[in-house]
């Protein structure tokens, strides 16, 4: 190789050299910033919480579930998205309640208590149209399709058909037939709660307004319907 062939092929490999530098300084595409939030609001609820007690879990963990079941279709909250929610490990729902259907069998029972309330001041038109008391059905509804036993829900259902018959029984007059009936049909307006069943049914949402203030009407004239149908 000649001293000009030599100098003419290193300026070449400096030229190369410097291009790469070059292409290296270019800015690149600009990446998009990752949002820490959650993560960061995560770790305060868990910093916060600390060492959580059992029962203090469980409360947390129901709360978070009722918030969340009251915006959203059963189906689609998760066990782990209620452990996200209350900044607790997922393993705790199973740790303390024993599966996902437990927990919510659990939510189940706390509708049933917070709706005695109606019936104790024999409010009937506010429980059928509190929202909590749809959620009931609706849980019920989805365990009892997921093959959860009837039985357990036959449990909390003693107790309250026993008072609630004693209510209406006490209320218009009625004896325990009439009254049993009555208990029933009240019971058979949660139905309605159902927005699948309305749609298959061509019932709008207007005429299930009409259907229950409807047999709410009617509960005025339950003894003198009870005496035409013998039941008195």
């Amino acid at each position: 190789m000649t001293v000009g062939t030599a100098k003419k092929a290193k300026k070449t490999v400096a030229k190369k050299a410097s291009a790469k530098v070059v292409e290296r300084l270019k800015p690149g595409p600009k990446k998009q910033p990752i949002n820490l939030a959650p993560a960061i609001q995560q770790r305060e609820r868990k910093a916060a919480l600390g060492r959580v007690s059992q029962d203090e879990a469980k409360t947390l963990i129901l709360n978070t579930a009722i918030a969340m079941l009251r915006e959203r279709p059963v189906s689609d909250v998760s066990s782990r998205e209620i452990a996200h929610e209350s900044g607790l490990n997922h393993s705790y729902i199973a740790r303390y309640f024993g599966s996902n259907h437990e927990m919510l069998f659990c939510v189940v029972e706390i509708m049933t208590e917070h709706l005695k309330k109606y019936r104790d001041n024999g409010d009937v038109a506010a429980l059928v149209k509190d929202p909590d008391a749809n959620l009931r059905f609706k849980l019920m509804e989805y365990l009892l399709a997921e093959g959860f036993s009837p039985e357990r829900f036959a449990v909390l259902a003693i107790e309250q058909r026993v008072n609630t018959e004693a209510f209406f029984a006490a209320a218009f007059k009625l004896d325990k037939r009439a009254a049993r009936v009555y208990r029933a049909k009240i019971g058979m307006l949660f139905l309605l709660a159902d927005e699948k069943m309305l749609a298959a049914s061509a019932i709008d949402k207007s005429t299930r307004t009409d259907i229950i203030n409807l047999v709410l009407h009617e509960l005025g004239d339950a003894k003198k319907n009870a005496e035409k149908l013998g039941w008195q």
